[in-house]
């Protein structure tokens, strides 16, 4: 039973991640703050590093626990063009100094 709550936990926490991700980037967009899509890049990554942890761990052993690899594996891919989209767009502008 706690395999099949750490799976499916692992999974719904990071859909709604995702979901929370993309919100607050779009809200941080909007009020030009991308210097805080930075963090948000870094929380991805280490969701990314959790879930192929979990992925590694469900692949090895066996857990009775009927898994789902493309799910994982779109979450994860979700995941990274996430962050890549966030490590892009949270650039801030170089201030022109006065000359």
């Amino acid at each position: 039973m706690v395999p099949f709550l750490v799976y499916w936990g692992s999974i719904l926490i990071n859909i709604a991640w995702i979901i929370l991700s993309a919100g607050f980037s779009v809200w941080y967009l909007a009020n030009k703050e991308n210097g805080n899509l930075w963090a948000f890049a870094l929380f991805n990554v280490l969701a990314v590093i959790y879930l192929g942890i979990i992925y590694a761990i469900y692949n090895t052993w066996n857990f009775d626990v009927k898994l789902y690899s493309s799910l994982f594996i779109g979450i994860i891919v979700i995941l990274l063009a996430l962050t890549v989209l966030q490590a892009i767009l949270g650039r801030e502008p170089k201030v022109a100094t006065a000359s």
